[in-house]
Parts: C-alpha cells; sequence; structure tokens
C-alpha cells in the first residue's frame, strides 16, 4: 500500500500545487491500513487530476457525480452540495464487478474498506 499512496502523492503533488499538503496528511492516515474514512476518501478522489465531475441541479439542490478510473478499478463518488458537504455513495468496481460500495443512509460508520488488491495510482508522501 505504502508503493500505492507514494505513486498518488506524486502525480497530485505535480498537478496540484497548493493543494497537495492538505493530501499528504490525508494520505499520511492512510498509510500502512487497508480501511479508510469516507471523508479522506472522498477527499483524495475530489483531489485527483482525473477525476470527472458532474454536477446536477435537482429542486435548487445540487447533487455532485465523481468519477475516476484508477488502472483497473472505476470509483463513482456521490456527493450533495455546491462544495460537496454530503456524501452520499461511494462505489469501487473491478472489471464490472462491484467490490466495495458505501451509502450514506445504509452506513454504521464512516469506515469504508479498500479491497486489498487495489493499487491506486495515489501519491505517495515525502
Amino acid at each position: 500500500m505504502n508503493e500505492m499512496l507514494n505513486r498518488l502523492w506524486k502525480q497530485v503533488r505535480q498537478k496540484t500545487g497548493k493543494w497537495a499538503e492538505t493530501i499528504k496528511v490525508t494520505l499520511q492516515k492512510v498509510e500502512g491500513t487497508e480501511h479508510i474514512t469516507i471523508r479522506d476518501l472522498a477527499v483524495m478522489i475530489l483531489h485527483h487530476p482525473e477525476t470527472v465531475r458532474k454536477p446536477n441541479e435537482y429542486l435548487n439542490l445540487t447533487f455532485n457525480d465523481c468519477y475516476l478510473k484508477l488502472n483497473d478499478f472505476d470509483i463513482y463518488l456521490e456527493t450533495k452540495g455546491k462544495k460537496h458537504e454530503q456524501i452520499l455513495t461511494c462505489r469501487i468496481s473491478q472489471r464490472g464487478e462491484t467490490l466495495t460500495h458505501y451509502q450514506s443512509f445504509r452506513a454504521k460508520d464512516d469506515i469504508i474498506a479498500l479491497p486489498s488488491e487495489m493499487s491506486f495510482s495515489l501519491p505517495p508522501h515525502s
């Protein structure tokens, strides 16, 4: 997992500049574990340079669909609010099969398990 974090950190540091330090702190919380809080995962997804965001307005409410493809993994994040204030859904799939699925209305806690074989393009922190 450390190698995965190192690669993602390098990518983010190159492309985000001022956000790099915020992401570094988040990644330090994740290192050495295969579980992560949904909020920390959402921050990484939202700040990843390859994330595609599609905002939608319904009855003056903003809902955001965020898509990220990393290697064989497809990540979908749905948030509510113009600044992504509420995380509604997060799904990690590989080749069409859902590996992890978080839904806020069903969640008992805010921890999500990352698939152990997932080699995120997450930047390393150094």
